[in-house]
């Protein structure tokens, strides 16, 4: 199997595993999600085995938007989501920056859950869902990603927890996990690495242990996403 299947791979692995036990879904429940469209690299997966963390291609983590900002070059993409409305949603598809960027906003590993997002940002449907985007192999390859991740309840607010956000690498590796302790819609984390990025998998495990009369369940959200190129 060659490598370039790989990436898909990873998100399935990952997907399987950070999925919590609870199914708590918000109102968009009975609404399925499109396939993935056919340009996307789904076809190809059928491997073995995922990589461990990658040690030759390192990624460099900002947790401050100007810095990270500051570290990638000119001509990214930026999209605050403003055209989102809040509800279910199929998966999204965007081509932004100037070297044209392909990406697919969705939930899961086969988005047979809907994304249900609120006003302006991501989230998703079920509490054990990812935020996922992802690339394809054949489109223009970028090296920087990065994004406002939050933990919200079942009503969309902020909430206390904590966000994993996992780098997948085009060859299959994972760059990096981060994991996030979350204070609301201003927590940012950026990645910039030295080698293509296949997309990121934001996921937002029940808080443990439980606090008493509160809810363990937390979603996943996702706004002002940018992607471009690490700087010269």
């Amino acid at each position: 199997m060659t490598s370039l299947r790989r990436p898909i791979l990873a998100l399935l692995a990952l997907a399987a595993t950070s999925a919590s036990a609870s199914t708590t879904s918000r109102p968009g429940n009975l609404a399925l999600a499109a396939a993935i469209p056919a340009s996307t690299p789904f076809d190809r997966v059928f491997a073995c085995g995922l990589d461990a963390v990658r040690g030759t291609d390192p990624v460099t983590v900002y947790t401050d938007r100007t810095a990270f900002l500051a570290a990638i070059a000119p001509g990214y993409a930026e999209h605050d989501f403003n055209e989102i409305e809040q509800g279910t949603s199929q998966p999204i598809n965007y081509t932004d920056g100037s070297d044209a960027w392909h990406y697919t906003i969705f939930t899961g590993a086969f988005a047979t859950h809907p994304l249900y997002n609120g006003v302006g940002y991501i989230s998703t449907d079920r509490v054990d869902d990812p935020v996922s985007v992802l690339t394809t192999i054949d489109d223009p390859p970028f090296t920087a990603i990065g994004a406002n991740v939050w933990t919200s309840d079942f009503s969309l607010q902020p909430t206390s927890g904590q966000v994993v956000v996992t780098v997948l690498m085009q060859d299959g590796t994972i760059g990096t996990t981060e994991t996030v302790d979350s204070t609301g819609p201003d927590d940012f984390r950026g990645f910039v690495a030295n080698a293509p990025i296949a997309g990121i998998f934001v996921d937002a495990p029940e808080i443990d242990p439980p606090v008493v009369g509160e809810s363990p369940d937390r979603w996943p959200t996702l706004d002002n996403l940018v992607i471009g190129s690490a700087a010269p």
